[in-house]
Protein backbone atom coordinates (compact mmCIF):
# COMPACT_ATOMS: atom_id res chain seq x y z
CA UNK A 1 0.00 0.00 0.00
CA UNK A 2 2.86 2.00 1.37
CA UNK A 3 4.66 2.11 -2.42
CA UNK A 4 1.24 2.81 -4.10
CA UNK A 5 0.81 5.86 -2.45
CA UNK A 6 3.97 7.01 -3.32
CA UNK A 7 3.72 6.10 -6.83
CA UNK A 8 0.28 8.00 -6.94
CA UNK A 9 1.77 10.56 -5.28
CA UNK A 10 4.59 11.40 -7.21
CA UNK A 11 2.85 10.56 -10.37
CA UNK A 12 0.56 13.49 -9.83
CA UNK A 13 2.62 15.63 -7.88
CA UNK A 14 0.02 15.68 -5.28
CA UNK A 15 2.96 15.69 -2.19
CA UNK A 16 1.07 19.12 -0.59
CA UNK A 17 -1.78 19.71 -2.91
CA UNK A 18 -5.07 20.24 -1.11
CA UNK A 19 -7.92 17.79 -1.10
CA UNK A 20 -11.41 17.62 0.02
CA UNK A 21 -13.41 14.28 -0.42
CA UNK A 22 -17.03 13.52 -0.79
CA UNK A 23 -18.92 10.64 0.74
CA UNK A 24 -21.89 11.18 -1.73
CA UNK A 25 -19.82 10.90 -4.86
CA UNK A 26 -17.66 8.74 -3.72
CA UNK A 27 -14.56 10.66 -4.82
CA UNK A 28 -11.60 12.28 -3.19
CA UNK A 29 -10.73 15.76 -5.32
CA UNK A 30 -7.09 17.13 -5.40
CA UNK A 31 -6.60 20.56 -6.67
CA UNK A 32 -3.33 21.34 -9.11
CA UNK A 33 -3.02 24.89 -10.44
CA UNK A 34 -4.90 24.12 -13.71
CA UNK A 35 -6.82 20.70 -13.18
CA UNK A 36 -7.90 18.55 -10.80
CA UNK A 37 -7.01 14.90 -9.96
CA UNK A 38 -9.87 12.79 -8.91
CA UNK A 39 -9.80 8.85 -7.46
CA UNK A 40 -12.77 7.16 -6.62
CA UNK A 41 -13.13 6.38 -2.92
CA UNK A 42 -14.36 4.06 -0.29
CA UNK A 43 -14.72 4.42 3.19
CA UNK A 44 -13.38 1.08 5.00
CA UNK A 45 -14.08 1.96 8.13
CA UNK A 46 -13.53 4.69 11.22
CA UNK A 47 -11.81 5.07 14.33
CA UNK A 48 -13.74 6.66 17.30
CA UNK A 49 -10.42 7.86 18.92
CA UNK A 50 -12.66 8.81 21.85
CA UNK A 51 -14.08 5.94 22.15
CA UNK A 52 -11.38 4.01 20.91
CA UNK A 53 -13.38 2.00 18.88
CA UNK A 54 -12.81 1.13 15.26
CA UNK A 55 -16.15 0.40 12.88
CA UNK A 56 -16.43 -0.97 9.33
CA UNK A 57 -18.24 1.73 7.16
CA UNK A 58 -20.75 -1.40 5.84
CA UNK A 59 -22.08 -1.01 9.71
CA UNK A 60 -22.61 2.49 9.72
CA UNK A 61 -25.97 3.33 8.22
CA UNK A 62 -24.80 6.94 7.55
CA UNK A 63 -22.69 6.08 5.16
CA UNK A 64 -23.92 6.33 1.59
CA UNK A 65 -23.89 3.27 -0.33
CA UNK A 66 -22.25 4.51 -3.16
CA UNK A 67 -19.21 5.24 -0.96
CA UNK A 68 -18.62 1.47 0.69
CA UNK A 69 -18.68 0.06 -3.08
CA UNK A 70 -16.34 -3.01 -3.22
CA UNK A 71 -16.34 -3.29 0.91
CA UNK A 72 -18.54 -6.15 0.13
CA UNK A 73 -15.17 -8.15 -0.88
CA UNK A 74 -13.73 -7.78 2.25
CA UNK A 75 -16.77 -8.71 4.33
CA UNK A 76 -17.00 -12.19 2.08
CA UNK A 77 -13.25 -13.20 2.66
CA UNK A 78 -13.74 -12.66 6.40
CA UNK A 79 -16.33 -14.84 6.39
CA UNK A 80 -15.06 -17.40 3.35
CA UNK A 81 -11.65 -17.61 5.84
CA UNK A 82 -13.03 -17.43 9.27
CA UNK A 83 -11.44 -14.12 9.83
CA UNK A 84 -13.94 -12.42 12.80
CA UNK A 85 -12.66 -8.68 12.64
CA UNK A 86 -13.32 -8.75 8.72
CA UNK A 87 -17.01 -9.26 9.70
CA UNK A 88 -17.78 -7.76 13.11
CA UNK A 89 -19.17 -4.39 12.87
CA UNK A 90 -17.78 -2.71 15.50
CA UNK A 91 -14.47 -3.81 17.96
CA UNK A 92 -11.96 -1.86 20.31
CA UNK A 93 -9.15 -0.54 17.90
CA UNK A 94 -7.31 2.44 16.83
CA UNK A 95 -5.49 4.24 14.67
CA UNK A 96 -3.09 0.94 14.07
CA UNK A 97 -5.71 -1.24 13.63
CA UNK A 98 -7.53 1.34 11.52
CA UNK A 99 -4.68 0.87 9.15
CA UNK A 100 -4.23 -2.70 9.53
CA UNK A 101 -7.90 -2.90 8.07
CA UNK A 102 -7.05 -0.31 5.00
CA UNK A 103 -4.16 -2.81 4.09
CA UNK A 104 -6.20 -5.69 4.25
CA UNK A 105 -9.14 -3.83 2.30
CA UNK A 106 -6.78 -2.46 -0.46
CA UNK A 107 -4.96 -5.83 -0.87
CA UNK A 108 -8.28 -7.83 -1.89
CA UNK A 109 -10.02 -5.02 -3.47
CA UNK A 110 -7.02 -4.43 -5.99
CA UNK A 111 -6.28 -0.66 -4.94
CA UNK A 112 -4.19 1.71 -6.70
CA UNK A 113 -3.77 3.13 -2.59
CA UNK A 114 -5.07 4.18 0.60
CA UNK A 115 -5.70 7.21 2.37
CA UNK A 116 -6.38 8.25 6.09
CA UNK A 117 -7.91 11.69 6.94
CA UNK A 118 -9.36 12.92 10.47
CA UNK A 119 -12.40 15.01 11.27
CA UNK A 120 -12.84 16.50 14.89
CA UNK A 121 -11.95 12.78 16.70
CA UNK A 122 -12.94 10.39 13.97
CA UNK A 123 -9.99 8.75 12.07
CA UNK A 124 -11.02 7.78 8.23
CA UNK A 125 -9.56 5.22 6.43
CA UNK A 126 -10.38 4.81 2.49
CA UNK A 127 -9.15 3.12 -0.20
CA UNK A 128 -8.53 4.95 -3.76
CA UNK A 129 -9.23 3.63 -7.60
CA UNK A 130 -9.37 4.89 -10.90
CA UNK A 131 -7.15 8.03 -10.69
CA UNK A 132 -7.46 10.25 -13.51
CA UNK A 133 -7.35 14.21 -14.49
CA UNK A 134 -10.02 16.41 -15.35
CA UNK A 135 -9.87 20.51 -16.50
CA UNK A 136 -9.67 22.58 -13.44
CA UNK A 137 -11.54 25.84 -12.59
CA UNK A 138 -7.72 27.70 -13.61
CA UNK A 139 -7.50 25.88 -16.65
CA UNK A 140 -8.47 28.89 -18.51
CA UNK A 141 -6.12 31.82 -17.24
Amino acid sequence: MQANNEAWTSRFGLRHAPYRWDLGTAELVFERESDLVIADLCLVGTVAEGEGTFLWAWANAAIPAGATRGLDAVRTFGYTHDLPQLVTPAWPGGRAEGLEMLAIAGRIQDASGGFVDQEADLLLFFTLHRFRVRRGPGADR
